[in-house]
């Protein structure tokens, strides 16, 4: 899937607040290289999502992402 095409995907809900809460429940950084667990809790489901991060010329960029989700 591109880019485009996953932004596609929340194109409607864009610019929308959502009724959630997200939690960072565990940081791990090893140098300028570190890994992120959020959860995300929605009215009718949760992700969990997990997040590499690398900093960057000092800037901490995302540069992978996976999840999973179920209903609530």
């Amino acid at each position: 899937m591109s880019q485009e095409q996953w932004y596609a995907m929340f194109a409607s809900s864009a610019g929308k607040e959502e009724e959630g809460d997200l939690r960072i429940v565990s940081t791990d950084i090893s140098g300028d290289a570190a890994s992120v667990k959020v959860i995300e809790t929605y009215p009718k489901s949760i992700y969990i999502d997990y997040l590499n991060l690398l900093r960057l010329n000092g800037k901490w960029t995302i540069v992978n992402k996976i999840y999973t989700s179920r209903p609530r």
